[in-house]
């Protein structure tokens, strides 16, 4: 209750305002102003806007407010008849427009699927009110033509304001859910190639599990033949079969992760542009909630389209990510370049972080080696992400990656075939 009151105050409060822009009309106290394009707009728009209160409120605050602004511009009061008819008018187009919008059973409907009768239902209330009010103050000699013809032209002209508010609302309302959207799929684009990242790691722990259950099959078969413990030689055997289920398990989840993903991945693609800008946006705000600046730069020779966008978001994410936890400094520059050469696309990833020992160098492509560790909690990386950037680029992809690092610069190079990249987009392919 006190919400609905207080909502009523301040939009009452904001008509009592807006209706000193008016115009006078025929005679000195009869006025028309743009106030009652909020009141209807605000009917017709709110789903929660308390109309009544509002109209009732307001009829009360426009009438109060002309005779303050008359003293305070005469320095006397003037006679209250002056104004009062304006109550009517309000109360008049208030009540009409309510039982208008309660007509439908939606406010979407009156909007929407009905946006040429709203304008000349708004044009027949506007004109109603006004003709009340005229009739209130000139009684019949309102009924001639030319006042009759002057106040439909004023319901006309201030009807399609209100409508043209309530269109650029619309539009505006549009705006925000195509970014809602845009934001959305770009959060689930990041999901899928993060997800693509973990299939490909999966792929390679397959063979792992695969050796685990032969080599326990084998222990089995070695204690058995030479007459060790049964018990042993039997928990050798179990061990085997329980991997055996696991792995079982295990394809059947990765197979449907790769299903839901081959699926996603036959229907879409990006350009470049579109992959670097993504994950600029992605990495920036990353950044930022680790209490650091990231400057990242990109150019590139050609934007080209691509069904292999999962992979390269994983690869420059991975690269991004390792460059900025990596760094000792609250800045982080990083740059990524494109050119073409000799149907090979070779980008360069650089940063300016502390560099990696040249002890390291050989080991950072190998899976669980990893130097980073979270001194407060004691948690060390994975070590997946450069070994997971050295299968998507060498096993997926068929390229190459190479590095080079002195303190203050690491440079990562990949060299993939542009044919392995580069598809037709759809678009090209229906114009075709």
């Amino acid at each position: 209750m006190k919400d609905i009151l207080k909502k009523s105050i301040f939009y009452s409060f904001a008509i009592a305002l807006t209706s000193q822009l008016s115009i006078n009309w025929f005679t000195a106290n009869f006025k028309i102003s743009i106030a009652v394009v909020i009141l209807a707009a605000c009917g017709l728009l709110m789903s929660n806007f308390p109309l009544i209160p509002v109209t009732f409120l307001s009829a009360i605050g426009v009438f109060s407010m002309r005779m303050i602004v008359y003293w305070i511009t005469h320095g006397h009061w003037t006679s209250p008849s002056h104004y009062m008819p304006e109550i009517a008018f309000y109360l008049c187009y208030g009540l009409l427009l309510h039982l208008y919008i309660r007509r439908f059973d939606h406010l979407s409907a009156a909007i929407h699927e009905k946006r040429n009768l709203t304008l000349g239902a708004l044009i027949l209330i506007d004109y109603l009110a006004n003709f009340i009010e005229l009739l209130v103050r000139l009684e019949l000699s309102s009924l001639v033509l030319h006042m009759q013809s002057g106040i439909f032209l004023a319901a006309v002209m201030r009807s399609c304001l209100t409508w043209l508010v309530m269109l650029l609302f619309e539009k505006y309302r549009i705006f925000l859910i195509k970014k809602e959207h845009e934001e959305r799929y770009q959060k689930l684009v990041l999901l899928f190639s993060k997800l693509n990242g973990e299939i490909v790691w999966m792929k390679k722990n397959t063979t792992l599990i695969e050796e685990t259950m032969n080599n326990s099959y084998r222990l089995f078969e070695t204690l058995r033949d030479s007459g060790a413990d049964p018990a042993l030689a039997s928990s050798a055997l179990t061990t085997a079969k329980d991997i055996h289920e696991i792995k079982k398990e295990y394809l059947l989840i990765m197979r449907g992760i790769s299903e839901a993903l081959e699926q996603e991945l036959e229907n879409d693609g990006m350009y470049l542009e579109e992959v670097l800008s993504l994950l600029k946006s992605s990495i920036t705000n990353l950044a930022e909630s680790q209490g650091k600046t990231l400057n990242l730069t990109y150019e590139y020779q050609k934007n080209f389209y691509t069904s292999s966008h999962y992979a390269l978001l994983s690869i420059f994410r991975n690269l991004f990510v390792n460059a900025l936890e990596a760094s000792k400094t609250d800045t982080v520059n990083l740059s990524v370049t494109e050119v073409i050469e000799d149907g090979q696309a070779i980008f360069t990833v650089t940063d300016d972080g502390p560099g990696i020992p040249a002890e390291y160098i050989g080991e950072v492509f190998k899976t669980g080696f990893s130097t980073k560790i979270n001194f407060q909690t004691g948690e060390v990386s994975r070590g997946l992400g450069l070994n997971l950037v050295q299968d998507l680029v060498e096993g997926e992809l068929h390229g190459t990656i190479g590095l080079t690092s002195i303190p203050g610069r690491t440079v990562f190079t990949i060299c993939i075939p542009l044919n392995e990249l580069e598809v037709m987009s759809k678009l090209c392919l229906s114009i075709l």
